[in-house]
């Protein structure tokens, strides 16, 4: 059985040795503290909770996800918390203590460098908040969003509290200095990945603020994202996601083809022919396609709730998709992820073929909706009625506010003027 005591002079001590690999990120080779007793079972009681203290901040110091001083410094601030029979022990043995914590945060000075010194001794002495002993909380009040939502932020929340270990650390100027690290170097975070954090890190700031261990006022993350470098756009450079080339649509649809790929074939169809997001097409049902026309009931606007036409080149293969639906959806066998999401794996795969055919970052299943919509202003549609069909908010304030959309029929017939030379379909 292993033991986690010794006996030096007439005292015993509570021990540990720290594995040699992870000494130096823990900062010390043992752990060693006196029990206070000669009475070896008693000892034993006594150094029961500082084992398993140590222990933590050694498999955090394993998997770097917490700041072993941090941790250590907690273990101190639970040790200069306990409770004595009597004043008088009690004010000796904490002034015993906290003169020990002096001297080791002098070391920790000469090792670490002042700030960590000082943040350690604060912390050990429960003069600073700590940032983790707020994150449940914080996650707690998160719950309304979406999965997928609340996954992100809490990545970003993590990265910032093992960066700031206490809420007292957190000030405009730290926050400007640590975006400028992130931004930096082989692996430098882009510009909108820094706005997107600043949208969690404002959020946990706010639920700090709430808590009141933050102080009121403008918060540290302001406009985080202004101190990220903009990225350079090049002089001709193309930004942003392009349409797809007309003759794109036969080539990737042949290329699903090649790779037995049906969902694939059925999702690039369907989009070429409807403008529809890959979501849109991805939870559609069966029950919401008719002879002439989709019904758009899962879209990410109010906009996108919307009557598409069945354009007459897919409406052979709309029917055998519908005939053939096993679980209720017009694209049937999809995998979920774990956030219930249809449309990831054949997304992927879209991601896969698209590349292999030498398009780039610039070209996504979005392109195939870009495609769609440049065809229809070749064609001479209204913008206002490509909006209808491809389900965005009208541009101007009469038919946007007040108009109730243009008619299926109307649609059909700007849809009808949509073709793709070359493509033959074969709904089987």
């Amino acid at each position: 059985m292993t033991t986690y005591i010794e006996k030096r002079r007439n005292l015993w001590y509570a021990t540990l040795k720290v594995p040699a690999d992870l000494q130096l990120k823990v900062g010390r080779t043992k752990f060693m503290k006196s029990t206070g007793t000669a009475d070896k079972r008693k000892a034993e009681d006594v150094a029961r909770p500082y084992i398993v203290l140590w222990k933590k901040i050694i498999r955090e110091a394993e998997h770097g996800t917490t700041s072993p001083l941090i941790e250590e410094a907690k273990a101190w601030r639970v040790d200069l918390q306990q409770e004595y029979p009597d004043e008088e022990t009690a004010f000796f043995a904490t002034e015993a203590k906290e003169l020990e914590l002096i001297d080791r945060a002098k070391v920790l000075g000469e090792e670490h460098g002042d700030e960590k010194a000082t943040q350690f001794f604060r912390v050990a002495l429960g003069t600073a908040t700590l940032t983790s002993e707020h994150v449940n909380a914080w996650e707690a009040s998160i719950i309304d969003l979406e999965q997928k939502t609340q996954d992100q932020m809490k990545k970003d929340v993590k990265r910032l509290v093992e960066r700031f270990p206490t809420v007292e650390g957190i000030t405009p100027a730290s926050v400007r200095e640590w975006v400028k690290v992130l931004t930096s170097g082989e692996d430098a975070l882009s510009h909108a990945s820094i706005k997107r954090m600043g949208g969690a890190w404002r959020s946990f700031w706010n639920h700090l603020v709430g808590a009141e261990v933050a102080p009121e006022g403008p918060t540290p993350f302001a406009k985080v994202e202004q101190h990220a470098p903009a990225v350079k756009v090049r002089k001709g450079q193309v930004t942003g996601w392009v349409p797809f080339p007309v003759h794109a649509i036969p080539d990737l649809i042949k290329a699903a083809e090649a790779r037995k790929d049906p969902e694939l074939v059925q999702l690039i169809t369907l989009g070429a022919y409807t403008g529809a997001r890959i979501e849109e097409l991805c939870s559609l049902k069966t029950i919401d396609v008719g002879d002439e026309s989709f019904h758009i009931r899962d879209a990410k606007t109010q906009a996108g709730l919307r009557e598409v036409p069945i354009h007459k080149a897919i409406r052979p293969l709309v029917k055998q998709l519908k005939e053939a639906s096993t679980d209720g959806f017009l694209i049937s066998g999809l995998t979920l992820n774990k956030y219930n999401d249809r449309s990831n794996g054949v997304g992927k795969r879209f991601g896969r073929l698209k590349t292999k055919l030498k398009y780039g970052e610039n070209h996504v299943f979005h392109s195939l909706r870009k495609t769609l919509v440049t065809l229809l202003e070749d064609a001479g549609v209204s913008e206002n009625l490509a909006a209808d069909i491809v389900g965005h908010e009208k541009p101007r304030i009469t038919y946007g506010l007040y108009s109730g959309g243009a008619s299926l029929k109307t649609k059909a017939e700007a849809l009808a003027l949509v073709s793709y030379p070359g493509l033959v379909l074969d709904p089987a």
